[in-house]
């Protein structure tokens, strides 16, 4: 695996620039907050359209560090659910998670599901694949994650993900240290798309692509140390 590449920017020079991107949309956000200004945050939250999703109270959770049991079965649930509320209750293992994704090409196991949401919810799944990888230091989880995302720029546009820059960490860390050229180019590529995308409908990132980045930011941070 190759740390860098110097056709590409940097980790830090990638960080310092969705930073100053998400600088704005972020203000008022109770990161340093007390606890019931989080809570408080995270019951009211909706985005610029008042649209609130299935994923987004465990997402704010662990972006929060609030992290809670689980208090509902996830078997039913679709697969970027299921990962995230694993990763809000850090009740998990890779084990289990190799257990409910595809074993090859892109996470889901059903590949009939209409083109933009199945995006979404791939791209969704595979952030928080990549935080359990992470935090149990499994490098087979970390493979794994890789591969969907090489699969991804392959097979998937990233503009059917509704502009929201879901996995965005995973593609940058793929575009550093793939042994093979043409996968760093797509990977960075895709980066690249996704956060330009966030940018379309408010010349700036809407509110859940900012916080979305800012978990991207704290995830590259561990390049840079």
């Amino acid at each position: 695996m190759h740390a860098e590449h110097t056709n590409q920017p940097t980790m830090k020079q990638w960080i310092n620039h969705i930073r100053s991107l998400i600088q704005s949309p972020t203000t008022g956000v109770p990161f340093d907050g007390s606890r019931d200004a989080q809570e408080a945050y995270i019951s009211s939250f909706q985005d610029e359209y008042g649209n609130r999703r299935s994923t987004d109270r465990p997402f704010l959770n662990h972006l929060f560090g609030l992290k809670k049991p689980l208090a509902q079965p996830l078997d039913d649930l679709p697969i970027d659910e299921q990962l995230w509320w694993m990763v809000q209750s850090q009740s998990y293992t890779a084990e289990q998670v190799f257990e409910i994704i595809s074993p090859e090409g892109g996470l889901l196991r059903d590949e009939t599901l209409a083109i933009e949401y199945r995006t979404k919810v791939e791209l969704c799944g595979l952030h928080a694949c990549w935080i359990i990888a992470q935090e149990t230091s499994s490098e087979r989880l970390k493979a794994r994650c890789f591969d969907a995302a090489a699969w991804h720029t392959r097979q998937l546009q990233p503009d059917n993900a509704i502009n929201r820059p879901w996995a965005t960490q995973v593609f940058l860390a793929l575009s550093h240290q793939s042994d093979d050229p043409e996968t760093r180019n797509l990977a960075h590529l895709h980066a690249q798309t996704l956060i330009h995308n966030t940018s379309i409908s408010f010349g700036k990132p809407d509110l859940l692509s900012a916080l979305i980045l800012h978990d991207v930011v704290r995830s590259l941070n561990h390049f840079t140390q």
